[in-house]
């Protein structure tokens, strides 16, 4: 005997079957990345590990987090030091000189220039201010000075004991027990010598060419015969026909008799 049975539904599962719930699909699993752990740092010389705040080495003591500011450079100071010290010293040295030129012109300002010029004839006196002379002075005797005036004198004319001639006449000689300036024109150690020298000084145009002995005056040396020209009551007076004298050693002197 057949059994009917129920018509099975579709999508329903078999009689004597309990329904049952589908199992999902496996899920797939990915695997996380790990977290990288943080790494610590490392000395960029020897790779000694450090900690943040670190900021030398322990290891080697290298500068990791400092920068080493270069100290300054100590030549362009040191030159620049001994360079003022040189303008300085320079600068010394040249106010020093400039001082010294200084007191040598103030020194040579104040002596007498031995230089005759030619003055107003008033007597002055004073000490003699021509070149050294030939002939020196006698020891122990000092030359006198004549005695100021009051008023000028007028221009005294020469008055030797003979009248000698320029153009070529007889030598004077000077007078007798008077005293006064004359320019010295030559001395000699012989009287001979002595003459011919004023010859030639009456041939060249020079006036009044007179002939004496040192022995016979008291502010000659001895030993000389002395070739003069002229004689003069002051010393501005013979200063002045100095001038008009053509002669290389010609000088003004002071004659005083024994």
């Amino acid at each position: 005997m057949s059994t009917v049975g129920t018509p099975q539904t579709p999508g329903q599962p078999p009689e004597g079957e309990q329904p049952g719930v589908a199992e999902p699909p496996a899920a797939t699993v990915e695997p996380q990345p790990q977290p990288q752990q943080p790494q610590g740092r490392r000395c960029p010389r020897c790779g000694a590990a450090m900690t943040d705040e670190q900021e030398w080495c322990l290891n080697c003591g290298a500068a990791v987090g400092t920068r080493i500011v270069p100290a300054p450079g100590w030549r362009v100071p040191i030159i620049v030091t001994a360079l003022l010290g040189i303008v300085g010293a320079i600068a010394i040295a040249i106010a020093i000189i400039q001082l010294a030129d200084d007191t040598g012109q103030v020194t040579e300002n104040g002596q007498v220039t031995p230089t005759p010029t030619a003055v107003a004839p008033t007597p002055t006196p004073g000490a003699e201010v021509t070149p050294t002379p030939t002939i020196p002075e006698a020891s122990g005797q000092s030359t006198p000075e004549p005695t100021p005036s009051a008023t000028p004198s007028t221009t005294p004319e020469p008055t030797p004991s003979s009248t000698p001639d320029s153009s070529g006449g007889a030598i004077g000689e000077w007078p007798s027990g008077q005293s006064g300036w004359t320019v010295v024109l030559a001395s000699k150690s012989s009287e001979s010598a002595a003459r011919d020298s004023a010859e030639g000084f009456q041939a060249d145009g020079i006036p009044d060419v007179g002939l004496l002995n040192s022995d016979d005056f008291a502010s000659l040396n001895p030993g000389y015969w002395v070739v003069f020209s002229g004689q003069y009551d002051s010393q501005s007076e013979a200063s002045a026909a100095l001038d008009g004298v053509d002669a290389k050693d010609a000088y003004i002197r002071r004659i005083d008799p024994n």
